[in-house]
């Protein structure tokens, strides 16, 4: 029996569109009266996720910024692991003559990026999480919670190199990983979302075998692997197959098949 339900938000959870479909805000409704308790987790900022979760009244758990921030429903705990100021610094100097890159943090629930007006638009989905604009070497390095690099061409094997590059550099000062295939993200040493659950779990006393977990990219892995159950969403990238043999495949978040599979064997019981 499964007492703790994690999935994460991108390709997992949300439509396409950044919205919890009306049949999975039904079914994890239904779940949360009935004891179970939700956990988002996700590389999103936790104000970013804020204002998604705004319109649906759910009184859930999150893991944000790839496991750097743990929010419990009740605030009951409520910590951030940042980068070290002088490893962040490393980064931007390593990256700023990257023409191909756009670089952004997350810094005290500000969102900093140097990306151009034209990527903005792209970017630009919430208005409750809108990003401040600067150069590189403006970019605070206090209280740093991520950096995450996009490769404006999406080159997954560029990233691949870069991502060698700065490990090279920076040793266990940074943990890195891809929330998808064209963006390549850094954490302190250690932060991933599977460490961040496992702390929420020994907080709210529920045992990692009793919790399933939902995702679709690499920075699921660590938490996929941990619980008591992970699977794997089927748009999910090769590399998150092979990270994860053996674990059961869903369909697409276009189908809500979390919130399928959820009212199907949680529900159902």
């Amino acid at each position: 029996m499964y007492h703790l339900i994690a999935t994460d938000l991108d390709g997992t959870l949300l439509l396409p569109d950044d919205r919890i479909g009306e049949y999975s805000h039904g079914v994890l409704k239904r779940l949360l009266d009935a004891g179970k308790q939700v956990v988002i987790a996700t590389g999103r900022s936790q104000p970013d996720v804020e204002s998604i979760l705004r319109p649906y009244d759910l009184p859930v758990h999150l893991i944000t910024a790839n496991g750097a921030r743990i929010s419990s429903a009740c605030k009951g705990l409520d910590a951030s692991e940042y980068m070290a100021p002088q490893a962040v610094r490393a980064l931007l100097d390593a990256t700023r003559h990257e023409p191909n890159l756009v670089t952004n943090l997350y810094c005290q629930s500000r969102w900093i990026t140097n990306a151009d007006g034209q990527l903005l638009e792209a970017f630009n989905r919430h208005e409750g999480f809108r990003p401040t604009v600067l150069a590189p070497d403006e970019f605070p390095t206090e209280a740093v919670e991520k950096i995450f690099f996009i490769h404006k061409d999406r080159d997954h094997e560029a990233l691949v190199v870069l991502d060698e590059q700065l490990k090279r550099r920076l040793g266990t000062q940074v943990h890195s990983t891809f929330s998808s295939p064209w963006c390549l993200e850094m954490m302190a040493s250690g932060v991933s979302k599977g460490h961040a659950l496992k702390k929420l779990a020994q907080f709210l006393q529920v045992p990692l075998s009793q919790c399933i977990a939902f995702g679709d990219g690499m920075n699921d892995v660590e938490m996929l692997s941990s619980t008591g159950k992970g699977l794997v969403m089927g748009t999910a990238h090769a590399k998150v197959f092979q990270a994860l043999p053996g674990h059961e495949a869903l369909g697409s978040c276009s189908e809500e098949s979390v919130a399928r599979y959820l009212a199907a064997h949680l529900l159902a019981q």
